[in-house]
């Protein structure tokens, strides 16, 4: 009989005291449920990453793309009959050295020291160097592309979040192009009443779109970080376009009004810069 009492001893020790059952409730009721799995996020603190291969963002791409070609065309066929190719060759006069310079001074413009253009006799441009020759020097290469990438980024950004239309693009153009043609208004309002030295309308343009740039720039931090980073990004640029404009014109536009009290001419130019903030804010993605 032995060896039977030590089967039945094992098996009483692999028996379950206790069988569980499927209806019972819960031995502790407001205990919080364990989950299942812990699936990792990580943009949980951020923007969520752009899917490049999203069908609205790939339509707004090529919407944006369609959209440039549109308005190359258009500029070539029109522009020319107001503005003289020797006029259009000299704003676009620019090299890959100038165009980096020329951002770092957008971008970051605190630590600029000399903003006088270079006098040079043998140019069209009211005897200024060009801009491959003269950091200080508008172009309009930069502000063409910064619009062109502007627009891109809007469609950009409203196919990321499936709002995308194709009729978005020609607003966004349009609200763009409004905001900076009354800036180019209020400059040369301003310079007419402060009797200032006589400044190519184009040199506002390029001044005014300059703050595309900076704008871009806000889009792909708000793209890559969120909200929060995207905000002090346009504090940022916004700043710096200020700082930028203030400077600016306060030595190469207005380097003297004969006949107005340099106080009022110090408030022009402080108004001119604050102005920068605003309008960055209004024309951001």
């Amino acid at each position: 009989t032995e060896p039977l009492e030590m089967h039945n001893a094992a098996d009483y020790r692999h028996r379950p005291t206790h069988q569980p059952n499927p209806n019972a409730e819960p031995m502790y009721p407001n205990a919080a449920p364990i989950p299942q799995s812990h699936s990792y996020q990580p943009y949980a603190y951020g923007a969520p990453p752009v899917d490049l291969n999203n069908p609205m963002i790939q339509m707004a791409a090529a919407s944006g793309a369609q959209f440039f070609d549109s308005g190359h065309r258009m500029i070539q066929s029109n522009v020319q009959q107001y503005v003289s190719v020797g006029i259009l060759r000299y704003y676009f006069s620019v090299d890959t050295s100038y165009v980096v310079k020329k951002l770092g001074v957008l971008l970051w413009p605190f630590h600029h020291k000399n903003w006088q253009r270079q006098k040079d006799m043998d140019t069209t441009s009211q005897g200024f160097s060009p801009p491959r020759h003269d950091v200080n020097s508008p172009d309009l290469y930069i502000p063409v592309m910064g619009l062109v990438t502007y627009i891109i980024a809007v469609g950009i950004y409203h196919g990321w979040t499936s709002s995308f239309k194709p009729e978005l693009l020609g607003r966004t153009a349009s609200s763009g192009l409004v905001l900076v043609a009354l800036e180019v208004f209020v400059l040369k309002l301003g310079f007419y009443l402060l009797d200032g030295p006589r400044a190519s309308l184009i040199d506002f343009v390029c001044y005014s779109a300059y703050k595309y740039v900076g704008i871009v720039v806000t889009a792909v931090v708000h793209f890559m970080l969120g909200g929060t980073a995207g905000y002090a990004s346009l504090l940022v640029t916004g700043l710096a376009m200020s700082w930028f404009m203030f400077k600016t014109i306060a030595a190469s536009l207005v380097p003297e009004a004969h006949g107005t009290p340099p106080s009022t001419k110090h408030y022009f130019v402080v108004a001119v810069g604050l102005l920068q903030l605003p309008i960055s804010w209004c024309m951001g993605v």
